[in-house]
């Protein structure tokens, strides 16, 4: 996701924001008025900020529905996974039903864990987070990625299971052989 979107975002309502305050504190300024305009006043001025403020919070959520990672939106756009992978947690190891995958190929994973919370995560080549999910016992998360990158990806846990977390660690190769699904 650009980072630069929310952030734009972030300055337009904090700007209006500040700007709707701003306002409010050069009126009151002067003589004490009567309370009861400055009460109806102030009451418009919070209905008007409030719908504003639902109104760019709907517009945000609509604009970013694309980007959800939830396996329905994932799946309308990267496309229907044509690899699976079923990865197991349990501490402190991973076990993946297969370790060669495709390029360009959309792959979902079926995370679970036999025993407690972990943290699903895929390291590509580069070494950036492509990817996380939480592997959670007796639930199956589905993750798709599609990938493009050929080359070594690495998959830690991303969450605390106790003191030898650091090492639970595997790998997966995305080109070369095995290449056919």
């Amino acid at each position: 996701m650009n980072p630069w979107g929310p952030f734009a975002v972030f300055l337009v309502v904090g700007g209006a924001w500040t700007v709707a305050w701003a306002l409010v504190v050069l009126r009151a300024s002067g003589p004490p008025h009567l309370y009861e305009p400055i009460y109806q006043a102030s009451g418009r001025l919070r209905r008007l900020l409030f719908g504003a403020t639902v109104g760019v919070l709907l517009v945000v959520l609509l604009a970013s529905v694309g980007w959800f990672p939830y396996p329905p939106v994932a799946a309308a756009r990267l496309g229907p996974p044509s690899v699976r992978v079923a990865v197991t947690a349990q501490m402190w190891q991973w076990t993946l039903s297969r370790t060669a995958l495709p390029a360009g190929a959309t792959v979902e994973f079926d995370v679970t864990s036999r025993d407690v919370n972990h943290g699903f995560a895929i390291y590509g080549p580069s070494g950036r987070l492509v990817a996380q999910v939480q592997a959670m016992p007796g639930y199956t998360n589905r993750l798709l990625v599609h990938f493009t990158d050929p080359g070594q990806y690495l998959v830690r846990c991303l969450e605390y299971c106790g003191i030898p977390h650091i090492g639970m660690a595997t790998a997966f190769q995305v080109g070369g052989r095995g290449d056919r699904p």
